[in-house]
């Protein structure tokens, strides 16, 4: 199963809403379709060496219906790409819920994604890499970031109000050091096919979450007092 096909059906239940028709119920089986049979050739031979017409047989479907629904094969990626960000952003609103502490709440958010991303490596690697290849501009560099700016910014400004993170510095700053510590072990693992992502990004969480605590919080050190 692909990534985004496995993503989309362990996110939380959403919110009701209108009943999907039986067309675009169609149209949503097919490209999810396409999204793991692309997904399980690239994992098998590599992005750049399998074709259309590998993706189109795998699917069950004709090279033209894979036209008519992602373009191309980098068409087929970006997709893949925008549905990676929106389970990025339901994860966070999965493990963002008031009431758990902040460490509580970003190791919760950083083990579900190493673990999907552990369980899916191959066809997750492939997919942040072709986004930072396609990057013109060096802020660009991770968009998936993007998504959790806002929901750990309120993470973090609810801990200040608590008492539990540090106040001497804003919340977009801290926002800043958190992701930019959670990047960095991205970072490490798209360089090292083999480098332990499932237990380095709890890993990164817990040691950030040191950093940006208040001297008082429970369970600081005297030392940082």
């Amino acid at each position: 199963m692909s990534l985004l096909v496995s993503a989309q059906r362990e996110s939380s239940p959403a919110p009701a809403s209108a009943p999907e028709g039986r067309r675009a119920r169609r149209r949503r089986e097919l490209r999810e379709r396409v999204m793991e049979a692309a997904g399980e050739l690239f994992r098998k031979q590599g992005f750049d060496a399998t074709t259309v017409d590998e993706i189109a047989a795998a699917a069950d479907i004709a090279p033209a219906t894979f036209f008519n629904h992602f373009h191309s094969k980098n068409g087929l990626v970006g997709a893949m790409t925008s549905d990676v960000f929106e389970h990025i952003a339901a994860l966070a609103a999965q493990h963002f819920r008031a009431g758990r502490s902040v460490e509580a709440q970003l190791l919760g958010l950083a083990e579900a994604a190493g673990e999907l991303i552990g369980e899916h490596h191959h066809v997750a690697r492939l997919v942040m890499l072709q986004v930072m290849r396609a990057q013109s501009r060096p802020e660009d560099a991770a968009p998936y970031l993007s998504r959790l700016r806002e929901p750990v910014v309120s993470l973090l400004t609810d801990g200040q109000q608590r008492g539990e993170v540090r106040d001497d510095e804003e919340p977009g700053f801290l926002c800043e050091m958190v992701l930019g510590a959670l990047q960095a072990t991205v970072t490490h693992w798209l360089a090292d096919p083999e480098y332990p992502i499932a237990e380095k990004l709890p890993r990164a969480a817990r040691f950030v979450y040191r950093a940006v605590r208040a001297a008082d919080a429970p369970g600081a050190r005297a030392s940082d007092r």
